[in-house]
């Protein structure tokens, strides 16, 4: 296996006690002082754990006066979250008025597996639409102030609100190609007739059943770690969602689908990861899990960081990189994949005229080697970035991710 880093720092040791105690009570010992206060505030912002970590804490130091900033930041996310919050209820609302069925995912769907909500860092609103009512759903967005942004995802459209990014989605994140892609689909098909509506304090919303939200979660975390980098906020959605389920209805719900679409090794490493690391008390299941490997998991991503923070090199790795290919590729077949997968996103004429393919990729990627020279783009490490996605692909491999499994 090929990330050399494989010790975690003293920093990212404590920050994972605090989350394990936090979440699952683990009654870990944390050794935080002034000396390493800021390294660890540091690792949590860069994984989006920082509520998580930190708010309602009892850890003494955060009382001094040299901590006001903590306090304060702490303060402005729990502010952010509540508004994020807002924003899902009004866009289950709005989309409810027009009759739309409409299905949080991810976001406020996750936070509601925690012991309180407001304590999941939240970043914009993803929902699902149906393809059938795509169109009227972006007239009804339009009508209620959300700007379209002009950057559409190959399974989303994204708009602007007063409040935040909002994605509305025609399909979930992370569904690969080919036959196991299929599978998927049809697993998905129906989640918005089997999903439900869940009152909060703040109003009611519409999230996925049980069995989506973790086929969900569990296909976005793929499609990050394999992308531009999974944080600690994904892991610990996932751990918090498992452990209410108990182990005996994870394995009923989900055991044969993961099996079937090749995900299996997979939550089952996230799993023993978020045992050993978080606190998750049982999942006997995962105890089987090869922990040479989870610890390499682990370690990619603390390396990463939510969407990649703590190493702009993750975006340009992604490239080379595939987790969506029924039949393993290349880096070079991938990269020529990924960049045509750019160029259909930001010219949709190249779509219908393959021919002008070409051209895109020296226009596209001429001006992203422009920007990166005037600083308005991460530079470009090309034998950095090759070596570094080598590494990566070769621990995935060990995932076999989306090969059905025994």
């Amino acid at each position: 296996m090929g990330i050399k880093k494989a010790q975690l720092r003293e920093h990212e040791k404590i920050l994972l006690d605090i989350l394990a105690n936090n979440l699952f009570n683990a009654g870990r010992t944390v050794n935080l002082n002034e000396e390493n206060l800021n390294a660890v505030w540091c690792e949590a912002y860069a994984q989006a754990v920082t509520l998580m970590a930190f708010h309602k804490s009892d850890i003494g130091i955060l009382q001094s006066k040299k901590c006001a900033y903590i306090r304060k930041k702490l303060s402005q996310s729990l502010a952010n979250n509540a508004k994020i919050d807002f924003e899902h209820v009004r866009i289950c609302n709005i989309m409810q008025k027009a009759d739309i069925p409409c299905t949080i995912l991810k976001g406020f769907a996750s936070a509601l597996y925690y012991s309180d909500a407001l304590m999941r860092s939240m970043g914009d609103v993803d929902f699902l639409v149906d393809t059938d009512n795509f169109e009227t759903a972006n007239e009804i967005l339009m009508q209620n102030g959300y700007v379209t942004s002009g950057k559409n995802h190959d399974v989303h459209d994204i708009y602007l609100g007063k409040i935040c990014r909002c994605e509305m989605h025609f399909q979930p994140s992370g569904i690969p190609h080919g036959k196991a892609g299929v599978k998927v689909r049809k697993y998905l098909d129906d989640i918005s007739e089997k999903a439900e509506t869940v009152q909060t304090e703040l109003g009611a919303i519409t999230v996925p059943c049980t069995f989506h939200h973790g086929l969900i979660i569990l296909l976005h975390m793929c499609h990050h770690l394999t992308g531009d980098g999974l944080g600690l906020r994904h892991l610990c959605d996932w751990a918090v969602f498992i452990n209410s389920l108990g182990e005996k209805k994870f394995l009923d719900t989900f055991e044969k689908t993961f099996k079937d679409i090749g995900l299996w090794e997979f939550a089952k490493t996230m799993t023993f990861i978020s045992c050993k690391y978080l606190g998750l008390k049982g999942m006997q299941w995962a105890q089987s899990a090869d922990e040479k490997l989870a610890d390499y998991i682990l370690i990619d991503i603390i390396i990463g960081g939510n969407f990649g923070q703590k190493n702009a090199d993750r975006s340009h790795e992604s490239l080379l990189i595939s987790s969506k290919n029924e039949k393993k590729v290349s880096m070079l077949h991938q990269f020529f994949i990924s960049a045509n997968s750019i160029v259909y996103k930001n010219w949709k004429a190249a779509r219908k005229f393959k021919i002008l393919l070409p051209f895109g990729w020296i226009f596209f990627g001429g001006r992203y080697i422009i920007r990166s020279l005037f600083g308005k783009r991460p530079k470009i490490r090309p034998n950095k970035v090759a070596k570094e996605a080598s590494e990566r692909m070769d621990i995935y491999a060990e995932l076999r991710l989306f090969e059905k499994n025994k």
